[in-house]
């Protein structure tokens, strides 16, 4: 569970600290609340700025929009953010939100986009009509995503089993420990299929540079997405 802890608040040091995170979160675009998602799917931790890649050691902080171009801001995700984070007990003002407060917000975001078909299965026919309707010019983006979708629903459903596996034991040791609002789910498929765009970003919405693709490198060689 710690090494799952670790990864988390790395991802979180990851994308946090980009130059232009200075405005609400509410109104961050769906790059930036996925790669915070990205928290509860990593299992390494990477590194930018070397021509070899070491996945054991910290990163150079990048923003990943600026390599891979995403959708835009998201009606949805900013009303999810709102409503979330605006409740979020405990949570400090204007600072990351917590692992229950991120999977809380994923969750919402997958709910009211209903592309969730079950709490822990991902409808992904009405992912792929959503995503056709939003980008009806763009029908590349639209198949990348959605593939990207597919492909990390059954990693995210065996990174949810060991999470909850481990969950379980720790609330043996501890069974006054307080449970999580929301199931993690969410968070994990979001996360992953954010790196897995990532990682097969179209031509036309890649920045090709030398950050760029050690960006991508770091995310292929040490394990990120699908």
């Amino acid at each position: 569970m710690w090494s799952c802890v670790r990864d988390i608040k790395w991802a979180l040091r990851f994308h946090i600290h980009i130059s232009h995170f200075t405005h609400s979160i509410a109104a961050m675009s769906p790059s930036q609340l996925l790669v915070i998602f990205a928290l509860l799917a990593l299992n390494t931790r990477l590194v930018f700025g070397q021509t070899t890649i070491d996945c054991q050691r910290p990163p150079q902080l990048v923003d990943p929009a600026l390599c891979c171009k995403d959708g835009g801001r998201d009606q949805v995700a900013e009303q999810c953010a709102q409503r979330i984070l605006g409740a979020a007990n405990g949570q400090k003002a204007g600072g990351p939100p917590s692992l229950d407060t991120a999977a809380c917000l994923a969750e919402c975001i997958l709910t009211s986009s209903k592309y969730l078909d079950e709490p822990q299965k991902l409808n992904l026919a009405n992912i792929r009509s959503d995503l056709s309707a939003k980008f009806s010019n763009d029908t590349l983006y639209v198949e990348t995503m959605t593939m990207a979708y597919s492909k990390c629903e059954p990693q995210s459903q065996r990174r949810l089993a060991m999470i909850m596996q481990q969950q379980q034991q720790a609330q043996q040791q501890k069974p006054q420990q307080q449970q999580p609002r929301c199931s993690p789910f969410s968070a994990i498929v979001l996360g992953c299929t954010y790196m897995e765009y990532f990682k097969n970003c179209p031509d036309h919405r890649w920045t090709p540079n030398a950050q760029c693709a050690l960006a991508k490198a770091y995310v292929t060689q040490c394990g990120l997405g699908a």
